[in-house]
């Protein structure tokens, strides 16, 4: 009975009670009529009483499992956004914002003012306070000239698209007063033309246009704008036939023959010059590698010697940079930059190690001078 709770109502007890006094009355009416006999004793598993406690314990046991708990034991609710701070997310990332970008501008007043000594606005100040207004005039005054000397620039290099009946020789005096010194011609390269009693012109001028005759080049960066114009000496007596082929070429406007092939920065640049099926060019060249000296000066126009024989399809020329001393005796030069040598300094920048050029060069337009 110790194995079962004592956990039943006081008519469930005298329900019990009864129960066991009924079965020992019984029990000892039946030990007067029946004589002892010793017999084994046996153990009696179950019973009337233990049988009523079983199905009392069964209740009991339905009646605790629909038991329902009036105290709420349940774990409290896990508020996520307030403990992650999902919602002040965006808040803080606009404060983050505002502070980089304050500290950014602040940055860069600081900078200014370093670098131009004070001389801008501050930091917290609209307008510059000064005691005096010659400075401001001075600078204003600056700023004129400037912008002048920039317009007059772009009106020099202005070209009409209207014929207004004045050539360019009468252009070219009205724009060159000072007067130019006489051609000297060098006498080891004329020496080789006595035997064939050539007459030469008597006038300076006539002199030049035969043996120093100017042509220029319009470049023009691919898909981007124009850079401007190139003003090239040729000299005659180098190499008589490519000095006539590029004056031909210039004279008829032909700059689409003009490819610019490949352009090494701070050495040279390579350009072809396609020719005629019936060219002269193609046979074995005169030429007087002596004319020109490559290591005197810069941006000289020069072929190389192995096309003295006769060039194929083009005529191969490059336009150097720089003075290259070690090309003298390898290749011929015929012609010298005089005027566009910043233009030859910016185009260095579109080319590559290996020669390949970055943006595209153009030639637009080509005449003589």
């Amino acid at each position: 009975m110790a194995e079962f709770p004592l956990c039943v109502s006081c008519s469930e007890r005298e329900l019990a009670r009864l129960t066991a006094e009924e079965l020992s009355i019984s029990i000892r009416k039946d030990s007067k009529l029946k004589k002892p006999v010793r017999a084994k004793p046996k153990t009696v598993i179950g019973g009337p009483l233990m049988a009523n406690r079983m199905k009392m314990w069964r209740q009991h046991r339905e009646r605790v499992k629909e038991a329902i708990s009036k105290v709420d034991a349940e774990a409290p609710a896990f508020q996520a956004a307030r403990i992650t701070g999902v919602n002040n997310l965006r808040d803080e990332a606009q404060v983050f914002m505002r502070r980089t970008k304050a500290n950014i501008q602040l940055l860069v007043e600081i900078s200014r003012t370093m670098r131009t000594h004070g001389a801008i606005n501050p930091f917290r100040y609209e307008v510059v306070h000064a005691v005096s207004s010659i400075p401001i005039a001075l600078l204003g005054l600056e700023r004129l000239e400037r912008d002048n000397r920039d317009f007059g620039k772009r009106i020099m290099e202005v070209h009409s698209e209207v014929d207004s009946g004045l050539s360019d020789k009468r252009m070219l005096e009205g724009r060159s007063s000072a007067p130019s010194a006489p051609l000297e011609l060098p006498p080891q390269a004329m020496a080789k033309y006595e035997a064939f009693n050539i007459p030469l012109p008597e006038s300076d001028a006539e002199l030049r246009r035969l043996f120093r005759p100017r042509v220029y080049f319009d470049i023009y960066l691919k898909d981007a704008r124009p850079l401007g114009r190139i003003v090239v000496q040729l000299y005659t007596e180098a190499a008589p036939l490519v000095v006539l082929q590029l004056i031909k070429s210039c004279m008829c406007n032909q700059h689409s023959k003009f490819l610019v092939k490949r352009l090494f920065p701070n050495l040279w640049l390579e350009t072809d010059l396609l020719l005629a099926a019936e060219s002269p060019l193609k046979q074995p060249l005169e030429y007087d590698a002596k004319v020109i000296d490559h290591g005197a000066s810069s941006y000289v126009l020069s072929f190389s010697k192995a096309y003295v024989k006769g060039f194929t399809d083009h005529l191969s020329f490059a336009i150097s940079f720089k003075p290259l001393t070690v090309v003298n005796g390898s290749r011929v030069g015929f012609g010298r930059i005089v005027k566009g040598s910043k233009i030859c300094e910016c185009i260095q920048s579109y080319g590559t190690k290996n020669g390949k050029l970055s943006r595209g060069l153009l030639f637009t337009s080509c005449g003589l001078l």
